[in-house]
C-alpha cells in the first residue's frame, strides 16, 4: 500500500509536472505571439508616424517655399513699383526745370483749358508768382479777344505746390498742380509704363 501510494504520488507529480510544462509552453507561445503582435503593431505605428511626420515635413517645406516665393514676388513688385514711381518723379522734376518760355506756354494752355467763367482765382507756388502774373494778364487778354470774360485774378495766398496752379471759382475747384497732373498720369499709364520697363 505504501508503495501504491508512492506510485500514485509519483504519477500525480509527473502528471502535474507535464501539465505545468505544457502550461509553461503555452504561456511561452502566447508570450511570443503577443510579443510578435506587439512588435508588428509598434513597427506599423512607427511607420505610420514616420509617414505622418514626413508628410508634415513636406507640407511645411512646401508652405515655407511658397511663402518665400510670395515674399520674393512682393519684393520684386515693390521694386518695380518704386522704379515706375521714380520715372514719374523724374518727369515731374523735368517739368519743374522746363525753360521759362516752355513753362509759360504749358501753363497758359493748361489754364485756358481749365477756365470756364473767366473770373476764377488762381493760386500758385510762391516761387512762380512773377511768371504767373504775366500768364494771367496774357490769358485775360486772350479770353477777352475770344469774347469771354477775362477777369482771372492771382490769389494773394501762395499755394502749397511746386508748380502749376489751383483754380478756384464759387462753384468748382481744379487742382492743376504739376504734382497732381503727374500723379494722374502715373495712375492712368502705370500698366503701359510697367510693360515698357519690364517686358
Amino acid at each position: 500500500m505504501a508503495q501504491g501510494l508512492m506510485e500514485l504520488t509519483n504519477r500525480l507529480k509527473e502528471e502535474a509536472r507535464r501539465e505545468a510544462e505544457a502550461e509553461l509552453a503555452r504561456s511561452r507561445e502566447e508570450a511570443e505571439r503577443l510579443t510578435a503582435e506587439f512588435r508588428k503593431e509598434t513597427e506599423e505605428e512607427i511607420a505610420a508616424l514616420r509617414a505622418e511626420y514626413q508628410r508634415r515635413a513636406e507640407e511645411e517645406k512646401r508652405r515655407i517655399i511658397s511663402q518665400a516665393e510670395m515674399e520674393a514676388r512682393l519684393q520684386v513688385l515693390g521694386a518695380k513699383q518704386d522704379l515706375i514711381h521714380a520715372a514719374f518723379e523724374q518727369a515731374l522734376a523735368a517739368l519743374l526745370q522746363l525753360p521759362v518760355e516752355e513753362k509759360r506756354r504749358l501753363y497758359q494752355d493748361l489754364l485756358l483749358s481749365a477756365v470756364e467763367e473767366g473770373t476764377e482765382t488762381i493760386a500758385v507756388a510762391a516761387a512762380e508768382k512773377v511768371l504767373w502774373t504775366e500768364i494771367i494778364a496774357s490769358t485775360n487778354r486772350q479770353l477777352a479777344s475770344e469774347g469771354r470774360r477775362g477777369m482771372l485774378n492771382l490769389s494773394a495766398e501762395p499755394a502749397e505746390i511746386n508748380g502749376g496752379f489751383l483754380l478756384k471759382s464759387s462753384t468748382y475747384e481744379i487742382n492743376a498742380s504739376l504734382e497732381k497732373l503727374v500723379a494722374d498720369l502715373e495712375e492712368r499709364y502705370y500698366p503701359e509704363v510697367a510693360g515698357i520697363l519690364f517686358n
